[in-house]
């Protein structure tokens, strides 16, 4: 999902009945408020029900947050919120460096933009949600500070491949199981826009690449459920 698409701010177009992206956003708001939590069932005839909609109309939107990772589909099963895997963070913060590592030497290419000043708002932001506990509201903030500075490097197929991997991001931030953002890494797009000001791309891409790791570094994934009874007693096969 778009970061853009403001999903704590959804409403239903057209006043009619909700379409399936108003369900999309809607369970999409729920895991980042965590009123969802990892494994969390969704019945589709549950849902219609809660939104006066039919079957078909959720399945669009439990799709679709599948195709994202949000909700994990199986053949004849009921949908579920899914669990944060651990290898699938990783890549995302792999590509998430690589594409943010270029974003800042676009930057630097360029003199200093007066509109880095307008970031500043963005930290502001990060820092009421933090201090009113709105964690929802700081992942989104903290996210539409990456996507802003991608903005100002003026890539725009490097920007759209950027709000994919922050969609992810975000999802699996609001379903771990530990805190993330803190004043500290508010701290750090400080001081990444005051690199950036200086001129100093490379202090810049340091920043951003510590910043990127101590968020994963963060994260609280949950070991993968078995159902093998010996690897959960961690004990040998009887022969």
């Amino acid at each position: 999902m778009s970061l853009a698409d403001q999903p704590t701010r959804r409403t239903r177009g057209g006043g009619g009945k909700p379409t399936s992206h108003f369900i999309y956003q809607s369970i999409y708001a729920a895991i980042l408020d965590r009123r969802l939590t990892p494994t969390a069932k969704l019945d589709k005839n549950t849902l219609g029900r809660i939104f006066g909609v039919s079957g078909w109309t959720v399945q669009r939107a439990l799709t679709r947050l599948a195709e994202e990772g949000a909700v994990t589909l199986e053949p004849r099963q009921i949908a579920q919120i899914s669990r944060p895997n651990e290898q699938q963070a990783r890549q995302v913060l792999e590509a998430r460096i690589l594409v943010e590592s270029e974003v800042i030497r676009l930057l630097g290419t360029r003199p200093a933009d007066a509109r880095l000043h307008e970031l500043h708002s963005l930290v502001e932001n990060q820092r009421a949600c933090l201090a009113s506990g709105d964690g929802a509201g700081l992942i989104e903030q903290a996210g539409e500070f990456h996507l802003r500075l991608a903005e100002l490097a003026g890539n725009t197929l490097l920007l759209e491949f950027l709000r994919g991997l922050l969609s992810r991001a975000a999802l699996n931030i609001a379903l771990s199981r530990s805190p993330v953002y803190s004043a500290g890494t508010c701290e750090e797009h400080l001081a990444l826009i005051a690199a950036l000001q200086a001129g100093d791309s490379a202090l810049a891409g340091q920043v951003l690449v510590k910043h990127l790791n101590g968020i994963f570094d963060r994260q609280c994934f949950a070991p993968t459920p078995t159902v093998d009874l010996h690897a959960a007693f961690r004990v040998g096969r009887l022969s």
